[in-house]
């Protein structure tokens, strides 16, 4: 295949368009925000943790621009744990830390363990209004107690971990079925569309009378069903009007998506091929995870997850959201709140979107889904993994797939137990 430069200059562009490297002296903070001229951290040093640098670091230059500004000293830590994290702020190593956390990694044990500062106590209203939506989202989906801890943008253009379906064009037109990102411009792109190529590409190919052929690899277990069922607007948990979580796996919309699931199983539909060795027509994944068909010569294309008969709208879940936090004992709340606003800028973001469109695209058309993918989503995604509400309807999901249970039977049974364990660590 040959690589779609062109889509190169849609960055240039934006960048040129005024999203491009911007001084300190044409830099507006947020509202709520103090601007650099207001702040001087005496040379201080400031530390930046994070649990993953690739994703989380500002530019170098941002950083060294910073340090003018601000008169502070900018170093980086990497800790991917929680207990060091909760040690680092015991200890009072973190009182000049930026915190940047993946949630599966540490944001759940810090903010029930009270470590890290509200930031609705320091920030109007305006301020999380003028975030980008992807960070707005993802701030708003992790209130604790009913309050707000992102203090600064973090994803601001792109979530890498959106989840996505990748298709193997060359093996679906092989069997004469449309193509799947036309029937998603169409507007048809549906559950009952994506099963019918699945059971068009269904087929034993060396004649052995044993299928060898798949519409997708096997997802009858616990994990890769969380990841799967939001297609339908199924999560396991859900905000309901008053802000309290309430279990929501035993709802229409989830024990459809389990059900389906379970009957592309006993269809034969799905099963143990590999879509990197072209023996499955699609592949639910995110960009990166892509890397391995698109670097086996795979003629792929990208459309959403289909739409289930319960919603009305394409899903994107993540399964990774970031956050750029304050610990509770930080020094100088305000000049860490406009230090880090200076540091991490939605149009800095744009070498990190550059990076995943050199790596991982092909087409305009994977841009296009990927930039519509990220516009458009809304805190879609499963955010409990590695906690007790995760274990509990895991091991419950585990019964079903197996079939020693019914999707409603079992969901109805946990319900109690789950809702007691959002209530724990929601303290609700």
């Amino acid at each position: 295949m040959i690589r779609f430069t062109a889509v190169l200059s849609l960055i240039v562009c934006m960048a040129a368009a005024g999203m491009g490297f911007a001084l300190a002296s044409n830099y507006e903070p947020p509202p709520g925000v103090l601007a650099p001229s207001e702040v001087d951290f005496g040379g201080k040093t400031v530390t930046i943790v994070s649990s993953d640098f690739w994703k989380a670091l500002p530019l170098e230059e941002r950083i060294a621009e910073a340090e003018e500004v601000f008169n502070v000293n900018i170093e980086t830590l990497l800790i991917d744990n929680a207990d060091l994290m909760i040690a680092r702020i015991m200890s009072g190593d973190s009182a000049y830390d930026i915190i940047q956390q993946a949630h599966r990694v540490a944001y759940f044990p810090l903010v029930t363990a009270g470590m890290l500062l509200p930031a609705d106590d320091y920030l109007p209203e305006e301020f999380f209004e003028s975030l980008p939506s992807l960070d707005r989202n993802t701030i708003e989906k992790f209130k604790y107690n009913g309050k707000r801890y992102g203090i600064a943008l973090h994803d601001g253009v792109v979530n890498d971990s959106i989840m996505i379906v990748s298709y193997n064009k060359d093996l679906i037109e092989r069997y004469n079925q449309p193509d799947p990102y036309e029937l998603y411009l169409a507007g048809e792109w549906t559950e009952a569309a994506f099963e019918q190529i699945m059971i068009a590409v269904t087929q034993d190919t060396n004649g052995d009378g044993i299928i060898d052929q798949w519409g997708m690899p096997d997802i009858t277990n616990a994990a890769a069903l969380f990841r799967w069922a939001p297609y339908n607007g199924a999560e396991l948990a859900v905000q309901d009007e008053n802000g309290k979580w309430v279990f929501a796996y035993n709802r229409e919309n989830a024990i459809h998506a389990i059900n389906t699931v379970l009957r592309w199983k006993s269809m034969g539909i799905i099963g143990n091929g590999s879509y990197v060795d072209g023996k499955v027509a699609f592949n639910a994944t995110h960009l990166p995870g892509n890397r391995h068909a698109q670097a086996a010569g795979i003629n792929f294309g990208l459309v959403p997850m289909p739409m289930g008969p319960h919603v009305d709208r394409h899903y994107y879940p993540a399964f990774e959201f970031f956050m750029t936090c304050l610990p509770t004992n930080a020094a100088e709340p305000e000049k860490m709140i406009a230090l880090a606003n200076f540091l991490f800028r939605e149009e800095d973001r744009l070498s990190f979107l550059d990076e995943i469109v050199t790596n991982w695209m092909v087409t305009k058309e994977h841009l296009d889904l990927f930039l519509t993918a990220n516009d458009n989503w809304q805190a879609d995604g499963d955010i409990f993994q590695y906690t007790s509400v995760w274990d509990i309807a895991s091991e419950a999901i585990s019964q079903v797939l197996a079939g020693s249970k019914g999707a409603a039977a079992a969901m109805d049974e946990i319900a109690p137990r789950v809702q007691a364990a959002l209530d724990d660590l929601f303290k609700q």
